[in-house]
């Protein structure tokens, strides 16, 4: 019977066998193309066969985070192994909690009552030390990260990692507010690490001699930090033992891609499941969350935009004509908006679309990358607790994940199709507020191009599937 040795460090692990047959099987089964790899300069070139291999079959590394997947196939295979586990095991204050852990802090006035699946998250993450947290956008992922880093014995130095600063300052005054005394912050604006550090990824060379002290790493969004400059900043935290991953969305395009997939699972392991009453095969559901009152109930409207004809126009000229600079289709955004009550967030993709929805929205806050953080502030207060009618326009990198606002309405003017970027983009508004009882969600058919309609048609399916109610409107009624 062929045997097998699986050494476990923090970073990776690496498989010993007497039959090589078995890295072989292993090295086939961990390999994966990327979505649209075809497109590659270096596949065209011949260069690369498109694969990315999370096996390797000379040395048997693997990255720690694929355990399960490795001794599921050890099994199947009927392969005896040993594991010698040599990563670091983190002490804590606290290894379990129930939901008035936060009984002693204080929140605007009120106390903390956690819900029973954020107490299941937070179980789990101080049982496994590592692995990914699925949880819809606004059901609380924030409160669950600081109860984990309150769990730590006061001197364990962690790490809260983003990939915006306007984020990274969201979680830091969360911190401050929860009465952490150890709390940090690093990014380009400030420069204040301490025990407990939020920072952007970008910032972290400058506590490089910081980073083998780090043991404890909670990334917020993960499904925007999975590209090469974080990837790099996660290998450098080789004593980190406890390794958590935190999004609405981890697995782009609903995990086709899977080497991005794999990636995710490889650097923090498997997704936690709850047996909160609202999961469906332990995994959350924003429909479950709207009907205990959780989440803001939605109603999504789409109207259709039948000028101009763009029949014949490639993609990206087609998203230039047709959304971004369509003059017909800004207008009915500009009358979509003063007909709203409340606190209203139009999101585009371009700078020049806001621009022009600006000219044409001569009151609305317009918010964009450049801004700094005490501009961003001012809008996202307005967009939480102002009391009259107020008009926000904003590019989707700023308000596609993580920030907190209570809108009544949101209007998608930046089309799209990709279901991670589409449920987080939706999710802004599903924060429940006292002068709020359901999200007005609004969108666009765009009847103009092929291209443009199918994306509308794929975003009316991926709100179907997260359990919304549609209502497709013939022609506009306001």
């Amino acid at each position: 019977m062929a045997r097998a040795l699986i050494k476990i460090a923090n970073d990776y692990a690496f498989l010993k066998t007497d039959t090589e047959e078995i890295k072989a099987i292993l090295w086939k089964l961990l390999r994966f193309r990327p979505r649209n790899y075809w497109h590659s300069r270096l596949y065209k070139q011949g260069k690369w066969d498109g694969y990315t291999n999370f096996f390797s079959q000379s040395s048997g590394r693997f990255l720690s985070g694929l355990l399960p997947e490795v001794l599921a196939t050890l099994r199947h295979l009927k392969v005896e192994y040993k594991i010698e586990d040599l990563r670091t095991k983190i002490s804590l204050l606290y290894e379990k909690i129930d939901a008035n852990f936060f009984n002693q802090y204080k929140k605007q006035g009120r106390n903390i009552v956690l819900d029973d699946y954020q107490v299941d998250y937070v179980n789990r993450a101080l049982s496994y030390q590592r692995g990914i947290i699925l949880a819809p956008t606004a059901s609380g992922k924030t409160l669950v990260m600081m109860a984990i880093l309150k769990c730590l014995k006061p001197n364990v130095p962690a790490l809260i990692l983003c990939n915006k600063k306007s984020l990274a300052q969201q979680n830091y005054e969360e911190m401050l507010e929860l009465g952490f005394t150890n709390a940090g912050i690093m990014h380009s604006d400030c420069h204040k690490p301490n025990v407990v550090t939020c920072a952007c990824w970008q910032s972290l060379h400058l506590m490089e001699k910081l980073l083998p002290y780090i043991k404890v790493v909670i990334v917020d969004e993960i499904h925007e930090m999975m590209s090469d400059g974080p990837k790099a900043c996660y290998r450098k935290l080789k004593n980190c033992g406890m390794r958590i991953a935190v999004s609405a969305t981890p697995f782009k395009f609903g995990g086709k891609d899977k080497p991005q997939k794999y990636g995710v699972k490889g650097f923090f392991g498997p997704v936690f499941k709850t047996e909160s009453h609202a999961a469906e095969d332990g995994i959350l559901k924003t429909s479950k969350l709207q009907e205990c009152g959780r989440l803001s109930k939605a109603k999504c409207v789409f109207y259709p935009i039948t000028e101009p004809d763009l029949t014949y126009e490639i993609y990206q000229d087609a998203v230039e004509k047709g959304i971004s600079q369509n003059l017909y289709f800004n207008n009915i955004v500009e009358r979509l908006a003063h007909s709203l009550q409340g606190r209203t967030l139009i999101l585009v993709e371009r700078l020049p679309h806001g621009d022009l929805l600006k000219g044409l929205i001569p009151e609305a806050l317009w918010i964009q990358g450049k801004d700094n953080l005490n501009t961003r502030k001012e809008v996202i207060t307005q967009l939480r607790s102002s009391t009259t009618n107020t008009i926000a326009i904003a590019t989707i990198g700023i308000f596609n994940t993580g920030l907190s606002v209570h809108l009544h309405n949101l209007i998608n003017a930046a089309g799209g199709q990709a279901e991670h970027v589409i449920i987080q983009r939706f999710g802004r508004g599903l924060r429940v507020a006292d002068d709020k009882e359901l999200l007005h969600y609004y969108d666009f058919i765009f009847e103009i191009n092929e291209y443009l309609y199918t994306h509308s048609q794929r975003r009316i399916r991926i709100l179907e599937h997260e359990g919304h109610n549609i209502e497709i409107k013939k022609s506009l009624d306001f």
